[in-house]
């Protein structure tokens, strides 16, 4: 039996409280050179877009068609091209379709259903209390938050999990615990900023997806790609803001929120709490949510942030990073940005 239960990933209703015990004061970070990855102003050439100047390009930067200087079509940033004319690299994974549930539905709001989000992951240490949210990206990788997991030993993933107070959700399939065998931080994390806040667990045995509908991995996205305008939700066993002193929910819940403008966030931010020269680090964060009752909130570091696609698929965005309070109106919470470290964990996962 687990002594402590995890809890929901979802608010509902507004607090003061710093979400996941970060203050925000110490946040205020330096802006990374480049601006937020962008598609140009329509004067970019077929299969070009726009990245920040410190990441790295998806494929091979081929520029045939010369319509105005990069500085032009891309200010403050970088030009890639694929030379096949395309602007994305398409979602793939081992475990064959990635991103799929087996519960869909078009209100995302509340209790998960089994199989909806078949990718939700629970990091558990060695005695099974509650330590973060997390992505099954592949059939033996696990995405979370760095922050959550740093200087934490024996962790577990769980898989499959819904209702933490019942053994077995559903007479279709169980949960599995597989113990992580290897942990890789990314190498310029740092703690006081929380700049690249990724960390990367690898499964001592595959994910067993083949045989389990409700386990399954979500897509990654593409090197500097953005979300702004899609269908997006976040999920966890956060706590709930309205109930004093609770910290974790047993059933998994989701909310649907929208993506916000990272202008947009850093001005929301820095009039909610942190002052006029706040400063978004765009490669590090993107934001989502500001619409009262519907957040991520205590307790749910580390938990993903997914959009869908027009196939109906879902990718990854964001984990749960940090926040001011939970659920308050015009307060986006802020994800790490994992678009911006798509290629990074390429070169690990290894697909």
């Amino acid at each position: 039996m687990v002594a402590l239960r995890p809890c929901a990933a979802v608010a509902s209703g507004a607090t003061s409280r710093p979400r996941l015990g970060i203050l925000a004061t110490e946040l205020i970070v330096s802006p990374v050179p480049g601006g937020l990855p962008g598609t140009g102003d329509g004067l970019l050439p077929p299969g070009c877009f726009c990245i920040p100047v410190n990441q790295v390009c998806p494929f091979r930067t081929d520029v045939r068609i010369a319509l105005r200087p990069v500085a032009e079509r891309c200010p403050d940033m970088k030009e890639c091209c694929s030379s096949k004319g395309v602007t994305s690299l398409p979602p793939t994974s081992p475990l064959g379709s990635c991103g799929r549930q087996s519960a869909p539905r078009e209100v995302i709001h509340g209790p998960a259903l089994f199989g909806e989000l078949p990718w939700m992951t629970m990091v558990l240490n060695g005695r099974g209390r509650y330590v973060a949210g997390g992505a099954l990206i592949s059939s033996e990788w696990v995405l979370t938050a760095a922050h959550r997991i740093r200087n934490q030993g024996n962790l577990i993933v769980r898989l499959g999990e819904l209702d933490f107070s019942k053994p077995q959700d559903s007479p279709r399939g169980s949960h599995q615990d597989v113990p992580i065998d290897n942990i890789i931080v990314h190498p310029q994390f740092n703690p006081q900023t929380l700049a690249n806040d990724v960390a990367l667990l690898h499964l001592s045995r595959p994910a067993n997806a083949g045989i389990a509908p409700h386990i399954g991995p979500v897509c990654l996205p593409s090197q500097g790609q953005i979300f702004q305008g899609r269908k997006c939700a976040v999920s966890g066993w956060g706590g709930d803001p309205t109930i004093p002193g609770n910290t974790f929910q047993n059933v998994l819940r989701v909310v649907q929120v929208p993506m916000v403008d990272p202008f947009a966030c850093q001005q929301r931010l820095g009039t909610a709490r942190l002052g006029a020269n706040f400063t978004l680090d765009q490669t590090s964060f993107v934001c989502a949510g500001g619409v009262e009752g519907n957040d991520a909130c205590t307790g749910d570091g580390g938990s993903p942030l997914v959009c869908q696609n027009e196939d109906r698929s879902w990718t990854l965005v964001g984990l749960v990073a940090w926040g001011l309070g939970c659920a308050q109106r015009e307060v986006p919470g802020v994800y790490v940005n994992v678009a911006s470290y798509a290629n990074f964990i390429r070169q690990i996962v290894r697909f």
